[in-house]
């Protein structure tokens, strides 16, 4: 006989001793949502409970279900997307609802969770009139069960879906809380629920969420664990040993370790553990000039600034080397750049690829450098949205163990057109420039170049005798005679508004919260004749693009065939060498003209629409960022401020995390690699793990991405990826690769050709409170910070239609 719900306050006997741990642990139940891992991190701090995963598509352990369970005192139903209805988007949840009598525990439904209980006991799930999706809500409850001292909430809603109380009887459920709709006060939507007869409890809304009242969030989640431990009492529940966390397997396909992996350590033989370096100050010299004074005109190099104070300059030595990775054939390509330049290929998958970066950071680790600056040495380059893509739980491009054989005869299977999903470049010597001091730090982890009158003495020397470039005069010239013939093809306007209501069809389905829509312009261009001039038009783009729209994370790179040029404002992922990792997602844009001002770019921002925008992607990251570091390891700096971006005003949140490699993260515990207080290689690894950027994604991100990719319908490859360096010193920092422009067919190899592509892409976030006007203009928006470079100063390109 079940006790009733009012007898568990007052528990007439006690539970058998827990002769293995005095933690209680929880079982978690993961719909593949982007928020998962907040709920886990909550009930850790809040309950001080051990929180077991599995996703809804998991097969019970030695098909022993009622075995399994008995290791946990409680079950949490996490939110996802999708509907109830479906079984694939419930999965194992539905299992739970068929426990007997005797194997009843407590449960608690948050979101899918929720509607998975109403529909489970007889009321629909049917849409609402209008999708609640990242916004916040003041609720009322009865003051009782889980919301006890709780007679409203403020909290955050993520869903397009209710529970129709109106429309059916169900005896067995009793309401809790409930909504009021703004526009319609008289419909009451449920919010909180309650089996009388067993310990199933079940809320709509989002208690981890960051705008959600936190304190009372907590007290309801202590209310349900006080009630579910005194149900347990009564029943006799409690005793066994936690479940060792090996009895979870992880949903991820063995690979051995790659032999490309010793192959990049043979490359990189002439590193050493020591990053020295000679430093000066030369104020007016820009990173520009010093990469012009040490690289020569279309060979690899890499120009990046990190967070608008520090620009890393690479700079060629006897043992540098390129990195090119394909996705869709798991080809590796590593490409000397002295000598005889040459080229040895391999297939592996894409893991075996994150592996044998993290080995090559954990072997060639440099144990001391200059301490003012974030790089000693390394790689710099990119990786593209769809290597993102392959980072997901179920990756959009299929992975197979055993991946193609490499082509026999020595060529890349890819079109020329389409770039590397991953290009690195390898780095002895650099130079990095402290935009805010005007420090100059020149360094090197090869031994000779330490000798007296080395290349470090050398250097230095050059350095301090070097002129201070003044203004070109010839660069808007050199530009405006090519740039006169650019034929720009924009997004069709009806298209994209079409793709706008495709977006908001699939959100008012449920299927996602947010989809970051995107577009592609292209810029057709006649290739110089002059093979000087050709190999020169890149870089003086992105000087141009440096000087109209200065940014924290400008760029550029000339790596083989692909050339970027970048303007990028937005972080994606910061680490340093100790232990913090920091992420900057920026959703919401406001475009500057006369009289806007940053107090009326605040109030446009403060918008319901605007402040779902961020809300959706910080939550986002919190959770990307728990998967990592772990309960306690994750908070918020900053939330929702509107910040200045020199052209356009947008929206930022600002979340720190700390690794702890004692306390791994839930998205991680499995790795042995990450065994180590190296964090070069846990910032590959977070790298691996949140990529594609949220912030590009919408969220959930799987499912975002699975309904972008068939909407869009094509590669966004460079753009939507990240761009930056991994420091052999430990640290790291990408930009999201947005205002950007890139090519694959600008380098001295095409001189076949007439023409040359440029590729530009811009988006926007699309909610269910976008409209395909406003979204098609803010798309206009980010496109003319990138755009406007390719026409001839003074002219408006009117066939573009960008001024």
């Amino acid at each position: 006989m079940v006790p009733m719900l009012g007898d568990w306050d007052n528990p007439a006997s006690t539970s058998k001793s827990d002769a293995c741990s005095s933690q209680k642990s929880i079982l978690y139940i993961d719909a593949y949502d982007s928020f998962s891992f907040n709920v886990v991190a909550m009930l850790e701090e809040t309950l001080g409970v051990k929180v077991t995963v599995i996703t809804i598509d998991s097969q019970w352990p030695d098909s022993n279900m009622n075995e399994f369970l008995q290791h946990f005192e409680a079950i949490v139903l996490g939110p996802g997307p999708g509907d109830p209805n479906v079984p694939s988007d419930v999965g194992i949840m539905k299992d739970i609802w068929d426990l007997q009598d005797s194997d009843l525990m407590p449960v608690l439904g948050i979101c899918l969770g929720f509607q998975s209980l109403c529909l489970r006991n007889g009321v629909p799930i049917e849409r609402l009139p209008y999708p609640i999706h990242g916004q916040i809500h003041k609720i009322s409850t009865t003051s009782k069960d889980i919301f006890e001292h709780i007679p409203e909430i403020e909290v955050t809603l993520y869903h397009s879906l209710y529970a129709n109380s109106a429309s059916a009887e169900a005896p067995d459920l009793e309401y809790l809380a409930w909504l009021a709709l703004e526009d319609r006060p008289e419909k009451q939507i449920p919010m909180g629920v309650r089996h009388r007869k067993k310990p199933f409890w079940g809320v709509q809304f989002h208690p981890e969420s960051c705008k959600s009242d936190i304190v009372a969030c907590k007290t309801l989640l202590q209310n349900w664990w006080k009630m579910a431990m005194s149900f347990n009492k009564i029943v006799g529940r409690g005793g066994y040993c936690s479940l060792p966390d090996t009895v979870i397997s992880p949903n991820t396909i063995f690979s051995p370790f790659p032999d490309a992996a010793y192959e990049m350590l043979q490359l990189s033989r002439a590193t050493s553990k020591v990053s020295d370096s000679r430093s000066l100050k030369r104020p007016g010299l820009t990173a520009e000039a010093v990469s012009e004074l040490f690289n020569k005109p279309g060979s690899p190099t890499v120009l990046f600034q990190s967070n608008g104070q520090y620009s890393i300059v690479s700079v060629p030595s006897a043992g540098s080397w390129r990195l090119e990775y394909y996705v869709e054939t798991h080809e590796l390509r590593l490409i000397q750049l002295h000598d005889d330049c040459k080229v040895t290929e391999s297939c592996v998958s894409v893991v075996q690829l994150w592996d044998a970066l993290r080995y090559l950071m954990e072997m060639k680790k440099v144990d001391s450098g200059n301490k003012e600056v974030p790089f000693w040495g390394g790689f710099l380059g990119y990786f593209s949205y769809e290597l993102g893509l392959t980072c997901l739980p179920h990756p959009a491009t299929a992975q197979a163990s055993e991946p193609p054989r490499p082509h026999g005869n020595g060529k890349r299977s890819e079109s020329l057109e389409s770039p590397p999903d991953v290009s690195l470049l390898w780095c002895e010597r650099s130079i990095v420039l402290d935009n805010t001091t005007g420090n100059i730090v020149v360094q090197s982890t090869r031994d000779d170049d330490r000798a007296p009158l080395g290349w470090l003495d050398q250097t230095i020397q050059l350095l301090e005798e070097c002129s201070i470039p003044v203004n070109e005069t010839d660069t808007d010239e050199f530009l405006d005679s090519i740039l006169q013939q650019s034929k720009i093809q924009l997004p069709e306007e009806q298209k994209y508004k079409q793709q706008i209501e495709q977006c908001k069809a699939e959100l008012e389905a449920g299927e996602s919260y947010e989809l970051c829509l995107t577009s592609e312009t292209t810029i057709t261009l006649p290739v110089p004749e002059e093979e000087s001039t050709r190999i020169a038009f890149p870089w003086k783009l992105y000087k141009r693009l440096k000087t109209y729209n200065p940014a924290a994370f400008s760029a550029f790179a000339d790596l083989g065939d692909t050339k970027i040029a970048s303007s990028s404002p937005e972080c994606f992922l910061n680490w340093d060498r100790h232990s913090t990792l920091e992420m900057k997602p920026m959703k919401g844009t406001v475009r500057k003209y006369p009289g806007m001002t940053m107090e009326k770019a605040c109030e446009i921002l403060s918008s319901t629409k605007e402040m779902a925008e961020n809300l959706m992607i910080a939550d986002l990251i919190r959770h990307d960022l728990y998967g990592i570091c772990g309960s306690g390891g994750v908070h918020v700096e900053k939330l929702l401020e509107v910040a200045d971006y020199g052209r356009v005003f947008s929206m930022i949140t600002h979340i720190k995390g700390t690794i702890r490699p004692n306390h791994l993260g839930f998205a991680v515990r499995h790795m042995p690699q990450l065994n180590t207080p190296n964090m070069a290689v846990h910032g590959l690894t977070t790298l691996q793990r949140c990529l594609p950027p949220g912030s590009m994604t919408g969220a959930p991100k799987e499912r975002s991405c699975m309904h972008l990719r068939t909407i869009e319908n094509r590669k966004r490859a460079i753009y939507s990826g990240v761009m930056g360096f991994l420091d052999l010193g430990g640290g790291g920092s990408f930009s999201v690769l947005i205002r950007s422009a890139f090519t694959c067919s600008a380098g001295s190899d095409y001189t076949d050709k007439k023409l040359q592509t440029w590729r530009i892409g811009a988006g926007g976030a699309i909610t269910t409170l976008s409209t395909a006007e406003g979204e098609w203009d803010e798309m206009l928006t980010k496109l003319r910070v990138v755009c406007n470079i390719f026409t001839p100063l003074g002219k408006i390109n009117r066939q573009a239609g960008v001024p």
